[in-house]
């Protein structure tokens, strides 16, 4: 199998972006936030967005399932990870992926969504806003979610400096908000699941934002 050469796999999402992934790769300016980098998984309800394409018009997806083995090594077709370029031009909202038992449960999905980051470049007081700081309980929470408290969100959230070359490692379930001003890379597993604790400028409402 020859290699292949993918080109920028840039599918719409809610936030901006700062034109960092333009600079890294050396392409047309702009402000598109995420890189689907040799992608087989879609936009949570919105396939094929997120879906690598090939020079053929066909998918990176419908070649690993033509060709499982000599993709993938085995007849599953299942690549396991996806890996992004993000580009922050704004702070993310706190959100929460969900564990593979919620997702197995819920989701219809064997995935959660546990994720790591390698920061490739920050500002210089860019931050991660990872997990709380105390104890949360239930009912402080949807508090706070239900008026869209984000001063009382934040405040309770870890506030972690990023270094370019830092790596980071954020399990399913963990609160977070990756702050302005950071290009990282994104290894996943491969799913589209979120569910935003804040939704105020980024999303159209609570029905959308929490699945």
């Amino acid at each position: 199998m020859q290699p292949l050469v993918l080109g920028p796999n840039q599918p719409p999402t809610f936030y901006r972006g700062g034109g960092r992934i333009a600079s890294f790769r050396g392409t047309a300016a702009t402000d598109s936030p995420e890189d689907w980098v040799a992608s087989t998984t879609s936009r949570f309800g919105l396939a094929p967005a997120g879906l690598t394409t090939l020079d053929d018009g066909s998918t990176l997806l419908a070649a690993v399932r033509a060709d499982p083995v000599g993709w993938v090594g085995d007849d599953s077709a299942d690549i396991g990870v996806l890996v992004k370029l993000l580009d922050t031009g704004q702070r993310l909202p706190v959100h929460v992926h969900p564990t593979r038992d919620f997702a197995r449960a819920h989701l219809g999905s064997p995935y959660g969504k546990t994720e790591a980051w390698l920061v490739l470049e920050a500002e210089v007081d860019a931050v991660v806003h990872l997990g709380f700081s105390r104890d949360v309980g239930t009912e402080e929470l949807a508090r706070w979610v239900e008026a869209q408290d984000v001063a009382a969100l934040l405040a309770v959230t870890n506030h972690v400096p990023l270094r370019p070359g830092d790596a980071i490692l954020c399990p399913a379930g963990t609160p977070h908000a990756i702050g302005e001003g950071v290009l990282l890379l994104e290894v996943q597993e491969p799913t589209d699941l979120s569910v935003l604790l804040e939704w105020e400028g980024f999303a159209a409402g609570p029905p959308q934002a929490t699945l």
